[in-house]
């Protein structure tokens, strides 16, 4: 059995007494982060109980419990007879994954430090902070019309910075209860503005729904508008009901083009006869299919959309006001 002396994870692993933290929550974090960081791997053991609660001059049921949550949790495994080892798990390979957060954190409490605080009071800063954002953050739901290849939802995020729930209309129209609970719960609901009404009446009487027009990106929207009088676009996505919708978005705001729709199958067989088509507007899904029977004389670009300026600026007072009456 290793001893403190010869066990190189007893070095990594300390408690503070005077954290606000529990001495078991300490523990746990830490082999997390060890982990995250790779200094423990999958299949690497872990000191024995005894020996680790020996080593911090904590009670080894503390350290069982530690341990016993992870393995619980499937951080580790615990073999009878054996010592406990780091599981080789997609938990764990998500933490891995999550590297470039303990980073930043490391370097938050080195920037804390240099303000004179501990890491007990960083510790305690840190979780005041998470309760206070996870109380008072906006509840957002985006009730979305349009097919998976058009996201909305992750450019209203994007433009926002807030986090959201997206709803598709059509688990609305079914009743589904998890989309009739996430609706009902939203502090805010979005849409778009031509589905208004409808979103209204299934939302409660005192809930706000706010609508936003969508729109081509800038730079979409910037070549189609160049091109000339009833030049020919197609539009191209794995589903008919994606393309026509790409095409609505489009024609309502040009009006100078003409346009067809058609899913990928069709120009895998070369039904619309590609060659009569100035451009071809695609998903992202299919791009990268689509490309290989494009004609390199042919121009072709993936569809994207935006949300109007004013009304961006309306939803961001409103999330700013939202957001002021949850503090108060």
């Amino acid at each position: 059995m290793p001893t403190c002396r010869t066990d190189p994870v007893f070095s990594l692993i300390v408690v503070d007494t005077a954290s606000p933290i529990t001495i078991g929550a300490q523990i746990t974090e830490q082999i997390k982060l060890l982990i995250a960081r790779g200094n423990l791997k999958p299949h690497q053991p872990l000191p024995p109980i005894i020996h680790l609660a020996k080593y911090l001059g904590v009670n080894h049921t503390i350290v069982a419990q530690a341990y016993n949550k992870m393995i619980a949790l499937g951080y580790l495994v615990g073999n009878r007879g054996k010592r406990t080892v780091i599981a080789n798990s997609p938990l764990v390979r998500q933490m891995v994954a999550r590297k470039t957060f303990y980073d930043l954190l490391s370097q938050a409490f080195h920037s804390a430090s240099q303000y004179g605080l501990t890491a007990a009071e960083f510790s305690a800063a840190a979780y005041a902070q998470a309760v206070l954002v996870d109380r008072h953050q906006i509840n957002l739901a985006f009730v979305n019309f349009f097919p998976d290849s058009i996201d909305i939802s992750a450019t209203l995020q994007s433009a926002t910075g807030l986090a959201l729930v997206s709803i598709p209309w059509a688990h609305l129209q079914a009743k589904k209860p998890q989309a009739l609970e996430q609706l009902l719960s939203a502090d805010l609901i979005v849409t778009t503005i031509k589905h208004l009404w409808e979103v209204a009446q299934i939302a409660q009487p005192n809930q706000e729904v706010i609508g936003i027009e969508v729109q081509p990106d800038m730079q979409l929207w910037g070549h189609i508008s160049s091109l000339p009088r009833n030049a020919k676009l197609l539009f191209v996505c794995q589903e008919h009901s994606s393309s026509q919708a790409m095409k609505e978005i489009i024609d309502d705001n040009v009006h100078h083009v003409k346009s067809k729709v058609v899913t990928l199958e069709c120009v895998q067989n070369n039904v619309p006869g590609l060659k009569q088509f100035d451009w071809v507007v695609c998903s992202r899904l299919v791009e990268r299919q689509l490309s290989k029977y494009i004609p390199k004389t042919l121009k072709l670009m993936t569809f994207s959309i935006g949300i109007d300026p004013v009304n961006m600026l309306v939803l961001q007072a409103r999330f700013a006001a939202v957001e002021m009456e949850k503090l108060m």
